[in-house]
């Protein structure tokens, strides 16, 4: 069965809702100084971002929400830690079909 087309307005949640994880990565092993050589703590949080293809081929990284995206190009989006791939727009939205199907979800 051929996947189902993606709304324009599934596709702006789920690039919402992959900002909102992508926002929420911590690595504890960053040195964090500031002015002057003060030192701030160990760790630090920050954006994972989100990579993309784009009709051309080509690698597109997003360092915030990737709303501007053609639900074409969202559904490529990934997370790349060292050599694996997260598919992180496809996991979204499969999540979002398992609500609707199985818990009532309306959107």
């Amino acid at each position: 069965m051929a996947p189902k087309k993606m709304s324009k307005k599934r596709a702006a949640l789920l690039a919402e809702l992959e900002n909102v994880i992508g926002n929420n990565c911590y690595n504890g092993n960053i040195q964090n100084y500031g002015p002057h050589g003060a030192y701030y703590d160990e760790g630090r949080s920050f954006r994972y971002p989100l990579t993309a293809i784009d009709q051309d081929g080509e690698k597109r990284k997003f360092k915030s929400a990737a709303t501007d995206l053609s639900p074409e190009v969202l559904s490529t989006g990934y997370s790349a830690f060292s050599a694996n791939r997260l598919h992180i727009v496809t996991a979204l939205d499969e999540v979002l079909r398992h609500l609707e199907q199985n818990h009532g979800l309306e959107l």
